[in-house]
């Protein structure tokens, strides 16, 4: 009951109604929505600047879809950055584990 399924063939994803899931931390989420925006529209993104860019055009698929790609790892790596402080070893067993305690 507590499972996200993403079904990458047909392009969908069920959340169950258990599942809460929260929207990115209101830097990121800005950061990526003008990131995409930028690379899926650029005319539009710049078009109430006062003095736009002078070279300002829409890639070709090919490389539209490697910025898209390159949106999407920048924004992983920022949520994942410091990982490592939620990291707790516990040494009482004979093997230490180690457990995601994402309080810290």
């Amino acid at each position: 009951l507590d499972v996200v399924i993403a079904d990458l063939d047909g392009g969908t994803v069920t959340v169950p109604e258990c599942v809460h899931v929260s929207l990115l931390p209101e830097p990121l989420l800005q950061q990526t929505r003008e990131a995409l925006s930028m690379v899926l529209d650029p005319e539009l993104e710049v078009a109430d600047l006062a003095f736009p860019p002078s070279t300002i055009s829409a890639s070709s698929l090919k490389m539209q879809d490697k910025e898209i790609r390159a949106v999407f790892l920048r924004l992983f790596a920022q949520l994942l950055q410091g990982y490592r402080w939620c990291l707790h070893i516990i040494r009482i067993h004979p093997e230490p584990v180690i457990r995601f305690h994402k309080v810290r």
